[in-house]
């Protein structure tokens, strides 16, 4: 059967497993109409890969060492999470870098979610959790602008998000990579019809709201960010891992989805 759309989602940090995202679709699932269902291709980004080894190998190094670490657990928390963080942003402009390598692995999901939407240039939800924000907004910033793994070609309008309908964040950092510029400059608006609803939740100190960030001119976070949406996932700190489970999140974005689905054509051959 002809999907009419897709939904690609993206990971934050930490030991994330292929099938991270198993959980979020059954919930969404238990919210959609079936016809709804029915046309949507769903395909996960897992850019994970091979971090873990070289983090538990390095962990591993630590604990053998004979130097005295208190506070291990949490020691272990932070070095995965950072270690994320520092590597999907290691040497941008070099081709084996991590970053490429994070980069080449959105392509092949993207790829394959244009195969199964019969080739057509179909409208796309993007759901980012954490670090996998930051990532996908590189992502879509490089393909704008011809940078990483696009110098020196020119992605077709599928491959940089041209047809991206939501784009969909939780517990977002994006903040803690852009603090330092002199001026902090979103993505370009991918189409008309694009809306970026950020959620946040102010226990959560990895997440926060968008808006603020800069404002004042056309791309600037006030004018791309539709709208940073304040939830409660939770009372600690540890409610940046719980996004994706918590009906306050799972509800206003079934919602999105819905919407986009009833505001497709019949025929929906193009986007």
């Amino acid at each position: 059967m002809s999907k009419k759309f897709g939904i690609l989602t993206i990971h934050g940090m930490g030991n994330q497993k292929p099938d991270y995202a198993s959980a979020l679709q059954q919930h969404l699932y238990k919210k959609l109409k079936d016809e709804t269902i029915a046309d949507i291709s769903f395909k996960s980004i897992w850019y994970h890969g091979d971090f873990q080894v070289h983090q538990d190998k390095v962990w591993e190094h630590m604990v053998q060492s004979g130097n005295p670490l208190d506070q291990q657990r949490l020691r272990k928390f932070f070095l995965n999470f950072l270690s994320d963080a520092a590597t999907s942003e290691f040497r941008p402009g070099e081709e084996d870098s991590s970053y490429r390598r994070i980069q080449r692995t959105i392509l092949r999901q993207l790829n394959a979610l244009h195969a199964e939407l019969e080739d057509q240039d179909r409208p796309v939800v993007i759901i980012a959790h954490s670090l996998g924000c930051q990532i996908i907004s590189n992502y879509i910033w490089d393909a704008q602008r011809n940078k990483g793994i696009w110098e020196n070609q020119e992605p077709t309008e599928f491959q940089k998000l041209g047809t991206a309908r939501l784009l969909i964040t939780s517990g977002c950092n994006i903040p803690l990579f852009v603090s330092g510029l002199e001026k902090v400059i979103a993505i370009n608006k991918p189409n008309d019809l694009f809306e970026w609803y950020n959620f946040y939740d102010r226990d959560d100190i990895l997440g926060w709201p968008l808006k603020p960030l800069s404002k004042g001119f056309p791309n600037s976070y006030d004018n791309i960010v539709t709208q940073d949406r304040e939830i409660n996932t939770g009372w600690t700190p540890l409610s940046h891992s719980d996004y994706w489970e918590d009906r306050d999140f799972i509800n206003p974005v079934a919602k999105l989805i819905q919407a986009v689905h009833e505001s497709l054509p019949a025929d929906t051959s193009t986007s």
